[in-house]
């Protein structure tokens, strides 16, 4: 049947991942019929990588999104909304406050209306649901900035992220201070973009752009993921982007806007104890501590010593899930 042909295929993405390193991923936008699936998948014990599971949410289905309680089995968890805001940079869908450079007839726009946008977060607002937002251009991330600051003020602990945050205004990097809102990001868009971005937003704009260490320093934390299936789920590759600001050959020279580099202390942080912050998964996951889930990992080299342009090619020896071995390099799965 088609479902188990869905696990089957689900499987074998598991042993790719695994054999990078990952033991939790984030599924940015289900479906109903894929949250039935996951549910009947995760009943079995053959998924073992643990999927923080966010809801699609628009103006169609939002009455039935409300209505959902949240679910967790320990590797499954459903307790967030994914909203995609705008579209993206290359196809220049990204909504921007002013014409893009390279076509300036156009500033790209909004898949949803502002007044959809402010309906959705203020209806998921009043549930225990974390919302999440794809915004590329600066115009969307103020506007989700602006309503995030309006409706998770009477939140203790909303944790509601920006996915992607990818071109800001100078003056609101500090709604992430101020509204205590988490930037996810991927760093390696940037080494992707890198070669036509500026064609697109001019010299100005671009040094808002992949900011992520401004991000970092308003915010006090970013989590950090690849955008798969956009970008390779190599957890070391996106490393070397966030920390180098490189390409795989070394380019530019001196690293692209190296201003906002991020550290590798930062970058490790970003993809565990913030990552699993940002999923409110922190308790039990995202450092290696007593008492915690033993989710970790063995490599053959330390990203934290070894010589930058070494990151990308670290191996991973053992990767380990609630202290089972699941993965042996040069053992098959």
């Amino acid at each position: 049947t088609d479902a188990q042909e869905h696990y089957r295929q689900l499987l074998n993405a598991q042993d790719s991942l695994l054999a990078q390193g990952l033991t939790s991923i984030v599924d940015a936008g289900l479906n109903d019929e894929q949250i039935t699936l996951l549910k009947q998948f995760y009943a079995q014990d053959d998924l073992k990588i643990r999927t923080y599971g966010m809801i699609a949410v628009n103006k169609d289905n939002l009455h039935e999104v409300v209505k959902r309680k949240p679910f967790n089995n320990g590797r499954f968890s459903l307790r967030a909304v994914k909203i995609l805001a705008d579209g993206a940079l290359g196809s220049r869908g990204a909504c921007l406050m002013e014409p893009y450079s390279d076509k300036p007839d156009t500033k790209g726009f909004l898949l949803e209306s502002p007044e959809t946008l402010e309906e959705i977060i203020k209806a998921v607002s009043a549930t225990p649901f974390q919302i999440n937002a794809h915004a590329i251009g600066d115009s969307t991330n103020r506007l989700l900035l602006q309503l995030y600051g309006k409706y998770a003020e009477g939140k203790k602990d909303a944790r509601w992220r920006i996915e992607h945050a990818q071109i800001l205004k100078e003056e609101d990097f500090k709604y992430f201070k101020e509204h205590r809102i988490i930037p996810s990001i991927q760093p390696i868009h940037a080494i992707s973009d890198m070669g036509w971005a500026e064609d697109r937003i001019g010299p100005e704009r671009i040094s808002n752009a992949y900011a992520y260490k401004k991000l970092l320093d308003n915010s006090g934390l970013v989590a950090i993921g690849t955008d798969f299936p956009v970008e390779h789920f190599n957890p070391f590759h996106n490393f070397h982007a966030a920390v180098a600001r490189k390409d795989e050959h070394g380019n530019p020279n001196g690293g692209f806007q190296i201003e906002n580099a991020l550290s590798r202390k930062e970058v490790l942080k970003g993809m565990t104890i913030w990552a699993a912050y940002s999923c409110f998964q922190e308790k039990k996951r995202g450092s290696i501590e007593k008492g915690k889930d033993a989710d970790l990992i063995i490599l053959n080299k330390d990203p934290m010593t070894v010589d930058l342009e070494e990151i990308r090619d670290i191996k991973v020896l053992r990767t380990i899930i609630g202290g089972e071995i699941l993965f042996k390099k040069g053992e098959p799965n």
